[in-house]
């Protein structure tokens, strides 16, 4: 399986979506996210949009890169298993 590599930015939605929308079969989209540091709701909101958006339209999708405060907000937030950490 091919896999794609975005970083989550602000417009990291649209430029997905168009990377997605060229693929002839699903991919694995990696969402780069060892720069998110001290994560709040805006960085849970936009990898749950990049996710999802991914998700429905047939890729599997994982974090990479996730430091200990992502990953405890993620199970404190009930998005470990949507957001899988690999």
């Amino acid at each position: 399986m091919e896999t794609l590599e975005i970083e989550p930015r602000p417009g990291a939605e649209e430029h997905l979506a168009a990377l997605l929308a060229r693929q002839p079969r699903p991919v694995r989209v990696v969402l780069l996210v060892a720069g998110v540091g001290s994560p709040g709701p805006g960085e849970l909101d936009r990898l749950g949009r990049l996710a999802a958006g991914a998700r429905r339209a047939g890729h599997q999708v994982v974090l990479r890169g996730a430091g200990p405060r992502l990953r405890l907000l993620l199970e404190l937030t009930g998005l470990a298993e949507a957001l899988p950490v690999e």
